[in-house]
């Protein structure tokens, strides 16, 4: 006979990234041992890594789909041109921490969005900045944003600034 009693394993559902949150787009991300150093330091590079899978989370979220077929669907690809990030502590294995994505800003041909890590043992982990621009798949050339992907943008960010707003009065 089974006792009643599960072992923490057995009651423990784990994953690398969650989406916990669309208004805004949040994630909760596991490290893995492999992403870190000797030391137990997450490696520089794998925080580029963290950014893109928030940026294709929050265009999954926007565009109802997958990255791929809404990019496909506007017709329109969408590399990066920009990326920087500012460390304010280190993660380690195991370590859970969320990221936040904002949009920044949006122009013609590029949008701005911004990715804030934090976690409960360090507070701010990271500000990360992704520049995208919109290019023409057939031609490669730069080309204005899609009307449609830009109101998306743009509502997502008003939303934002509404309940920051919201909340700051409370």
């Amino acid at each position: 006979m089974k006792s009643a009693q599960q072992s923490p394993m057995e009651k423990t559902i784990t994953a690398t990234e969650l989406l916990l949150g669309c208004a805004p787009v949040t994630i909760q991300r596991r490290v893995k041992w492999g992403e870190c150093d000797p030391a137990g330091v997450v490696y520089m590079v794998n925080y580029g890594e963290y950014v893109v899978s928030a940026y294709e989370l929050l265009m999954a979220v926007l565009l109802d789909e997958g990255l791929l077929k809404g990019k496909a669907r506007h017709g329109v690809a969408l590399p990066a041109k920009e990326f920087g990030i500012e460390f304010y502590a280190s993660l380690r294995p195991d370590e859970d921490f969320l990221m936040t994505v904002e949009i920044a800003d949006i122009r013609t041909r590029t949008f701005d969005l911004t990715v804030h890590g934090t976690s409960a043992a360090n507070g701010r982990v990271f500000l990360a900045k992704l520049t995208l621009i919109a290019v023409d798949p057939t031609t490669r050339t730069a080309s204005p944003l899609p009307e449609r992907l830009v109101h998306k943008l743009a509502h997502y960010r008003e939303d934002r600034a509404l309940k920051s707003a919201l909340m700051a009065n409370v």
